[in-house]
């Protein structure tokens, strides 16, 4: 480890500790969340939610909703959103070219074809503390200290709204608890991981709580760069510079991340509670870089035993992304039955990622830099008239994006491409919704939103030309292309559901929905006047019925069965003469399937607790209109949607035992599938990602005085699997691994 990084490290730590002694004062009322909330049973079925922008018990919302304590995910070893995905049925994550600072989520078959340039939105919206996270760059925010996770599944067109048809991801960090409480983890892995977690909170006053945490994350990097060195005397083109060569060097794709977050609460004399969060981190770790599918890029110039975690490049993959944020957020009762809630959000962004084709040739190779500003507010009244419960309330958002990209094709045009952009958003909705408890077994909601949606995309894409002998017109004859485009849309979209309870252990319900997300632009690099034109808005109409079922922590199943009719599904392709994919609206699809999960204990008893839970999701789709040339219809036409498996599934079983002297040792063994599934949505073979299983085994000793030590192994059987593909190139999931540490809590 760097001394620099050591010595940043040390003297955050050294800021937790000093706040952990000031710490020790009298405990404060606190009635909401705090350290103890997250002490619940290995089930998670009576974790208390948000979901509804109130706070529920998860058997109780009538929703296909999975969520995961924070005790829940630290007993999993779980310490980034892809943790929480493979917890999760029907729900996948992707790193693409930027590696781990360019993420796509996919719920349910939606969202796998988003865009991750900065000035796109994913269709499953992520939302951080109750802050939207506008852009795909906020996807790759820190993931530690975290309260729980909710992962909301199907439009969310009332409550939350705003682009997130595939569904909605909440992720709650902790708040200071209302006595002294804390943890520090230390972890260390093959391929040179290292992590270094840790956090202390508690108040500082009577009414006043504050929490610091921090987190340092290096290493892990399992790709082998042989560098550019092996092209055995293929010539650069004549009066152009020679073709780097970074160098032969192991363990591409390390992580070099360190991030800190602070919270501060404050009971207030009225009753209410003002909350100010923020966070900040960097990231100068190493993307994970494309493998060149053989004969196709790399010229023949490969491996003979064509390891997929080898590749030859001409570039560093490297990245640097910073961001940082805050928020303020108040929940003030002004009545005994009207409460207010108001949250007031700003977040900031900035990359800069260095990508490669995996292939000695320079291509395809890019550099992209970026900002992102948004800034939001959330303002919302809640309360009950009888038999009523109600929420009304606005949101407003504003957000800028200025990205710079270079496209590195000198080995087929023999020059650089520029496409330079800014681009504004501002969106702006009102909501309500209405829970009418009819009596002691029938609840009838209904919600509706409508959004307001404006961007501006103005740039320029031109030939850089470095070596003053550019074939650009050759392939690229639109260049330069100067854009100045706007879009605005307006949508009224909500949700019927009709709740039955028969008996306390069971809830049956049905719902219609409807999602919205807004027009957009191409984010990428831009070739032609066609690809800065708008985009069209994604809508979805939702049709769901379901089953839950819970017995006091012991056992619970639930069964939720869909079907979406989508319009304007926002995906890529490309369309000719363009050589790369650019962004479409595909006309028509449809999709639909059936969620099912599964919880119960096989043994529970004073020695020993075995548990087993586990959930799958069925998945059927198919592009039912498309609009584009005779060609691009016959390829594209009765298709599956990209990121679209047939079969999911995932499973847990967890096996506690007392062995005595105050200790317990915990043993999980878990499992995931997946099924093939097409990446692009022409479902040619070469986009074409096998199936695949992986498991993975953790034990862990924990002490009752707060201290364990704990072990894993992740990829126990070192499955060779894909995650991304297409033509000429693929991604390659992660080998096995395995590594441990300690922890101590209190």
């Amino acid at each position: 480890m760097p001394r620099r990084v050591k010595f940043r490290m040390l003297r955050m730590l050294g800021t937790v500790a000093a706040i952990a002694v000031v710490g020790q004062a009298p405990a404060y009322a606190q009635s909401g969340k705090n350290q103890e909330s997250s002490k619940i049973p290995v089930s998670t079925v009576d974790i208390v939610v948000t979901a509804q922008k109130r706070a529920s018990r998860l058997s109780d919302v009538p929703a296909a909703i999975s969520a995961f304590s924070g005790t829940y995910i630290q007993e999993r070893g779980v310490n980034d959103f892809e943790g929480v995905v493979e917890q999760t049925p029907g729900v996948s994550i992707t790193s693409d070219f930027g590696g781990a600072a360019s993420k796509i989520i996919s719920i349910r078959g939606l969202g796998g074809t988003d865009d991750y340039r900065p000035n796109g939105s994913s269709s499953a919206a992520l939302h951080v503390d109750d802050v939207y996270q506008t852009s795909n760059v906020f996807l790759s925010l820190p993931f530690f200290d975290v309260e729980r996770v909710e992962v909301l599944k199907g439009p969310q067109g009332t409550l939350y709204g705003r682009n997130s048809t595939a569904g909605v991801i909440n992720v709650i960090t902790r708040d200071p608890g209302n006595a002294l409480n804390g943890y520090a983890t230390a972890e260390i892995g093959s391929y040179d991981r290292r992590r270094v977690e840790a956090a202390v909170g508690g108040p500082i006053t009577q009414d006043v709580g504050v929490r610091i945490a921090v987190l340092g994350d290096w290493g892990g990097g399992y790709m082998n760069g042989k560098g550019a060195g092996v092209l055995a005397g293929l010539q650069p083109i004549p009066n152009t510079s020679p073709i780097p060569n970074p160098g032969a060097r192991n363990g591409w794709g390390d992580r070099d991340m360190m991030a800190v977050r602070g919270t501060a609460l404050w009971n207030m004399p009225t009753d209410g509670k003002l909350r100010l969060k923020f966070f900040a981190s960097r990231d100068q770790g190493e993307n994970q870089t494309t493998d060149s599918v053989q004969g196709i890029s790399n010229q023949g110039f490969f491996e003979p035993d064509n390891d997929p975690y080898t590749f030859y490049s001409n570039r560093y993959p490297v990245r640097d992304v910073r961001m940082w944020g805050t928020s303020l957020g108040l929940d003030q009762p002004l009545t005994d039955h009207v409460k207010l809630n108001a949250i007031v959000g700003y977040q900031y962004g900035k990359r800069y990622v260095e990508g490669a084709a995996g292939s000695p040739l320079r291509y395809f190779d890019f550099n992209f830099r970026d900002k992102v500003r948004q800034k939001s507010l959330e303002v919302r009244l809640s309360g009950d008239i009888g038999p009523v419960d109600w929420v009304v309330g606005g949101y407003a958002v504003n957000d800028t994006v200025k990205f710079v990209t270079d496209l590195d094709v000198t080995d087929v045009a023999a020059t650089v491409l520029l496409t330079d952009y800014k681009q504004t958003r501002k969106s702006r909705a009102a909501f309500g919704q209405l829970d009418w408890h009819i009596n002691d077994q029938f609840t009838l909601t209904g919600g509706l939103r409508y959004t307001d949606d404006k961007a501006h995309f103005w740039g320029s894409s031109t030939d850089a030309n470095p070596y003053g002998v550019s074939r650009a017109p050759v392939f690229f004859p639109a260049i330069p292309v100067f854009f100045d485009n706007r879009t605005s849309d307006n949508n009224l979209s909500g949700r019927l559901t009709l709740a039955y309870k028969p008996i306390q252990e069971v809830k049956i319900y049905a719902s219609y929905g409807t999602g919205y997300k807004a027009g957009g632009f191409d984010g990428s690099s831009i070739f032609s006047p066609a690809e800065a034109l708008p985009l069209k808005p994604e809508k979805v109409k939702a049709y769901e019925a379901g089953l839950k079922i819970s017995t006091d922590s012991q056992f619970y199943a639930s069964v939720d069965a869909f079907y979406y009719d989508l319009s304007e599904l926002q995906s890529f392709t490309i369309v000719p003469p363009s050589p790369a994919n650019v962004r479409i609206n595909v006309g028509k699809s449809r999709l639909y399937g059936v969620d099912i999960s599964v919880g119960f204990n096989l043994i529970n008893n004073d020695e020993q607790n075995l548990r087993l839970e586990a959930g799958g999701t069925l998945l059927d789709s198919k592009i039912t209109d498309f609009v584009g040339s005779p060609a691009q219809v016959a390829l594209n036409l009765g298709n599956d949607l990209p990121a679209a498996p047939h079969k999911s599934a995932n499973a847990s079983l967890i096996h506690k035992l007392q062995i005595g002297g105050g200790l317990e040792f915990t043993t999980t063994l878990d499992a995931r599938y997946k099924s093939s599934e097409f990446k692009r949505l022409n479902n040619l073979p070469t986009s074409r990602v096998g199936a695949y299983s992986v498991f993975g085994l953790r034990g862990e000793v924990s002490s009752d005085q707060g201290w364990s030590v704990f072990a894993y192994i992740r990829n126990l059987t070192d499955e060779v699997y894909l995650i991304d593909r297409n033509v000429a190139q693929r991604l390659v999931g992660s080998p096995r691994t395995f590594g441990g540490g300690v922890r101590y809590e209190f």
